[in-house]
């Protein structure tokens, strides 16, 4: 698995996942540059990706793999062409908002989510192993890794807003802290279903991946889920800068935390 396609399946999820994270500020007027900053940002983020996976349509050691126009779009190329339709989408969103045509840019942001669903489709395809449960599987957890992604990252952008516009109110903030500890705890859930169940995971996982298992969980899990408990504690004195900083390293092990992950699936077949 050529590191560019690593990056292709990290950068797609993270793209996916900074949409997620929006609808749950969507409907507050505070939110809404917060909301436009990041629908540009997940575009980037799709663009790039795409970018990344025709960097790598010469990879000799795949050359079962589509190429051409069949590559970009059908289930066993990854259909990065549906990132182009998720960009759009964001696009289309961010001057619906930019126009102050609430109602319709939240339709759009929606429909933007839902086609998320495809590409991260795409990318669980690409690892070894094609049972509909087990293709199902690195799905959910794809989707989730990105949501978590894209939560923690949100809600580090999110405090930037608070230090620069005085008297805004938490709320916003404190959702976007709850969105990321429920999706941290759904994906820590994930992980032991993992170990427990998927056949062959705890030999490999504990055992010659053992390195990046420990990285992954570290990262990943302990690392976040302590500093965004530490977030809580900081807003309940109205310590905007002070959460802001720590979502700053949080957004950091979680980043290292996926990418772990992305590695680890690319390489083994099983989602972590």
């Amino acid at each position: 698995m050529r590191l560019s396609l690593v990056f292709y399946m990290f950068l797609a999820r993270m793209a996916v996942g900074t949409l997620w994270a929006l609808p749950v500020v969507m409907t507050m007027r505070p939110a809404e540059r917060h909301l436009r900053f990041q629908l540009v940002l997940a575009m980037v983020l799709a663009g790039g990706a795409a970018a990344l996976y025709g960097a790598a349509l010469g990879d000799d050691l795949h050359p079962e793999w589509p190429r051409g126009l069949a590559a970009f779009t059908t289930l066993s190329g990854g259909m990065p062409v549906t990132l182009v339709v998720v960009t759009v989408l964001a696009l289309v969103a961010n001057f619906l908002f930019g126009t102050y045509r609430r109602t319709a840019g939240r339709v759009v942001l929606v429909v933007a989510c839902v086609a998320g669903i495809l590409p991260v489709l795409g990318t669980a395809h690409m690892p070894p192993g094609d049972e509909p449960w087990q293709l199902a599987g690195r799905t959910t957890l794809g989707l989730l890794g990105g949501a978590a992604m894209g939560g923690v990252n949100d809600a580090m952008i999110l405090g930037h807003f608070y230090l620069m516009i005085k008297g805004l109110p938490l709320e916003a903030l404190k959702r976007s802290g709850y969105w990321c500890v429920g999706v941290l705890l759904a994906r820590v859930v994930g992980f032991g279903l993992v170990l427990l169940f998927w056949p062959g995971a705890q030999d490999v996982l504990l055992g010659r991946e053992v390195i990046w298992t420990a990285w992954r969980v570290c990262f990943g899990f302990v690392g976040p889920l302590t500093l965004i408990w530490m977030t809580r504690d900081a807003l309940k004195y109205r310590h905007t800068q002070a959460a802001t900083g720590i979502l700053y390293v949080a957004i950091f092990f979680m980043l290292m935390g996926e990418l772990a992950a992305t590695w680890i699936e690319a390489r083994t077949g099983f989602p972590v």
